[in-house]
């Protein structure tokens, strides 16, 4: 005879608990109260169980770990860019050119007086 035969055969006892079936026959008393749900065809969600031991942990990752995640992403990349921002030396303006000319010599002036005619 198997476990649900046996729980069946206990549950036509009406002063009987699930706990005690459980306890007689060494099964959680949340087996009872789901083969005793199955046996009167209720179609209705168990609650969650309160011991989660038995069962693997779950690869689910909550929304408020992968926002830290992100965050922390976002922090590290930040101070990437200043630590980055801030070795560099200054920069010398007499690096860059004057104008759109490369060469400030041959850029075009207004001085029309340079000319001769």
């Amino acid at each position: 005879m198997n476990a649900r035969e046996r729980i069946a055969e206990l549950l036509e006892d009406e002063t009987r608990s699930f706990r005690s079936i459980g306890r007689e026959l060494g099964v959680s008393d949340w087996l009872v109260r789901k083969t005793a749900r199955e046996l009167n065809d209720d179609r209705r969600p168990m609650r969650q169980r309160r011991s989660r031991s038995q069962e693997p942990p779950s690869a689910e990752v909550s929304p408020l770990v992968s926002w830290l995640v992100f965050g922390g992403f976002l922090a590290v990349l930040a101070l990437a860019i200043w630590a980055g921002a801030r070795s560099k030396p200054p920069l010398d303006s007499t690096d860059f050119p004057y104008g759109f000319y490369p060469n400030p010599y041959t850029e075009r002036t207004d001085d029309e007086t340079q000319f001769t005619q």
